[in-house]
């Protein structure tokens, strides 16, 4: 028996290598993709090997992850050693590999004949355009995948010895191990459990309705107990019965079937070369009487599966990747049809029907555009370098930095977060979709997963660092909370939106840019103005920053039909134009990584509320001819002494350059002492 397993595995992984051929040449030509959502699953991996549990920032814990064993096993590749990008990748690869194998060893190669037909189980897989795009790309669908390809498999070799009436309780509960699995890799793997087993029922329902509810039973245990295990962790642990992305994601409403029957169009025709054959094996299976309870078994629940994504509204990201879980039943019904046809012209004829469709399914993978959109995506390695010059220059300060992408930048950051979006932050999760987003015009972006927001909840945390949108960042906001805080008094007097410019930076390995950091500072925040009792320290880099007077994007405000306000409101966004277009002033690093100002005007200006009194000035370091006055006349001023009159308002500082200095100067800090 021994012997006869192990030549059982030689065949099938001699049958797998055409599939992972072509997995190396289609997930090289998809090299580098990574998904910033897959930085959020390694923030906690990041946070768990660094002893702060599985939690994804510092106080309330809260599971912004939905994929609790693919977190586990990249902490574990990381604890071996391996950087976690690489632990995620080689997750993927190791999973998808093993997946490949256990495909093709479920249809019993022994011989260099059976051994051609099991390898198009794998091949048909390792075509698709989901594989290609989303096997190296850090989520968890490689290792669903694989869960499923176990399962399925463990019962096409089970059938091949028994049907599936006569099988033990033991044969079904190991079975449904991968299956137990899968429920610790994504929340929503309970349907598979749930439709196998009805399909297990109804596909023996022959013996009598107890027994086949038995078998149901039998089959589904060990997965429900694994769900229960998880219920319990998460009640405990978290305090909420649902991982917390399920509050931003899962929203069944009449409105979400239209661009789900879309999007389950859309991505069995870029599939098609999977799908056909798998529906013609399908139909040819249900005929035959010795594989109709097995084919029965596998199509219920991917036809589930389908039906599900069409009532989530599909998914936001390209290249399909919500496939990942149909694609091992699929390939399996394929691929035991081939192997149930006689041999002869009709298996010839189907062999070369698949070997057809794994063609197009290259050609699809290689051309179709939101393949060619995941190929082209690289703003997730910019979130590395932003997050990785944040932390060079407020590691020590760890000021809480608040992100619409919570992914690459928290990660590299490593510093505290607050994720606008929600995913990660339990009360903007939890927080109704605004009516005001329904009004907004149509062609701002709005996908699945990206309309939660709380302003007020953004500001009432005071966050010390803010980035709108993906890196490198936008001087105004585009999602809910930061649309929603846009007129908070809060945030227009106490922030300002500063440019650090980080020069050229290596995006990907051969590939430089320039690099600026749209970066709103909090200005009595952690790396802000530090004010003591007898002395005010400005970091110069705000010095020339843009404040916003009032909304500019104006999603959430109504429209003003005074033109007078309109014409203020296009000046002030010319202002920003020009600041943005013109840059007259910069945060730059030096060699350690520390902001100081670069300064390429010879006058900028900076608003601060500051107590009236007689102040000492020093400018650090030193630069002869550079001055600091206070603007609007308010007082004279000499080089080092500043007098500062009793106002109610901010006080307008200004940095002005004599004519004899060569620009640009450098400068780290502006020390107010007050004198007494």
């Amino acid at each position: 028996m021994h012997d006869e397993r192990a030549h059982s595995w030689r065949w099938a992984l001699l049958a797998a290598v055409p599939a992972l051929l072509v997995l190396a040449l289609q997930t090289s030509w998809m090299w580098p993709f990574f998904s910033d959502d897959a930085f959020i699953s390694l923030r906690y991996s990041q946070r768990l090997l660094a002893g702060e549990g599985l939690t994804w920032t510092d106080g309330e814990r809260v599971e912004g992850y939905s994929n609790l064993l693919w977190v586990l096993g990249c902490a574990l590749f990381g604890a071996l050693g391996l950087d976690l990008v690489t632990a995620a990748r080689a997750l993927g690869a190791l999973a998808t590999t093993l997946a490949f194998v256990l495909l093709a060893r479920a249809l019993s190669p022994r011989d260099l004949l059976t051994a051609s037909v099991a390898a198009l189980t794998p091949l048909l897989v390792a075509t698709t355009q989901v594989v290609t795009g989303w096997t190296l790309s850090g989520l968890e669908g490689p290792l669903c995948l694989l869960w499923l390809a176990a399962g399925f498999a463990a019962m096409l070799r089970a059938h091949e010895h028994q049907p599936l009436a006569a099988w033990s309780q033991k044969t079904w509960m190991r079975c449904s191990v991968p299956f137990a699995l899968l429920c610790w890799t994504r929340p929503d793997a309970p349907l598979w459990v749930a439709m196998g087993a009805i399909g297990v029922a109804l596909a023996t329902l022959r013996g009598g309705l107890r027994r086949a509810s038995q078998r149901a039973l039998w089959f589904a245990l060990l997965p429900f107990t694994a769900f229960v295990a998880q219920l319990l962790l998460r009640v405990l642990y978290y305090g909420d019965v649902v991982p917390n992305t399920a509050h931003v994601k899962a929203e069944f409403t009449a409105n979400n079937l239209p661009a789900g029957l879309t999007y389950v169009h859309d991505a069995a025709l870029a599939h098609i070369g999977l799908i056909a054959p798998a529906a013609l094996a399908m139909l040819w299976l249900l005929w035959r009487a010795n594989t109709r309870a097995l084919a029965f078994v596998l199509a219920l629940p991917v036809l589930a599966w389908f039906a599900y994504l069409a009532a989530i509204g599909g998914d936001h990201f390209p290249g399909r990747r919500l496939l990942h879980s149909a694609l091992a039943p699929l390939a399996l019904l394929a691929g035991l049809g081939l192997a149930a046809l006689p041999a002869g012209a009709a298996r010839v004829a189907f062999a070369i029907c698949l070997l057809l469709g794994a063609g197009w399914n290259v050609q699809i993978a290689r051309t179709d555009a939101q393949s060619l959109e995941l190929k082209g995506e690289i703003w997730e390695w910019r979130g590395r370098v932003i997050g990785e010059a944040l932390q060079a220059a407020f590691g020590r300060e760890r000021p809480r930095l608040a992100v619409d992408a919570a992914g690459a930048m928290p990660f590299y950051s490593e510093l505290p977060a607050l994720d606008m979006l929600g995913l990660c932050d339990r009360t903007i999760a939890q927080t109704p979709v605004a009516p005001w987003i329904a009004t907004m015009r149509p062609e701002i972006p709005r996908p699945p997963g990206h309309q939660r927001g709380n302003g007020r909840y953004v500001m009432d945390q005071a966050p010390d660092l803010m980035l709108f949108s993906n890196p490198p960042g936008l001087p105004l906001p585009v999602f809910a909370s930061a649309c929603e805080f846009e007129a908070d008094p809060r945030f227009l007097l106490g922030y300002r939106c500063v440019r650090v410019d980080l020069g050229l930076c290596t995006i990907l390995k051969g590939t430089k840019e320039p690099t600026t950091m749209m970066l709103w500072v909090a200005l009595d925040g952690k790396v802000g103005v530090r004010r003591q009792a007898n002395e005010i320290t400005i970091p110069a880099w705000l010095f020339g920053a843009f404040a916003l007077r009032e909304p500019l994007s104006c999603f959430h405000q109504p429209a003003s039909s005074d033109p007078g306000v309109a014409a203020a409101r296009q000046q002030h966004l010319n202002e920003l134009v020009q600041w943005f277009t013109t840059p007259l002033a910069a945060a730059t690093p030096d060699q350690q990584g520390h902001l100081q100002l670069t300064m390429a005007s010879r006058t900028l200006r900076l608003r601060l509320p500051i107590a009236a009194g007689r102040y000492r000035v020093a400018i650090e370091p030193a630069v002869p001819g550079l001055m600091l006055h206070t603007g609007d006349g308010r007082a004279p001023t000499s080089a080092d002494d500043l007098f500062i009159p009793a106002s109610t308002e901010p006080i307008e500082l200004q940095l002005q350059a004599a004519d004899g200095i060569e620009l640009p100067i450098v400068i780290e800090r502006v020390r107010l002492l007050r004198q007494l």
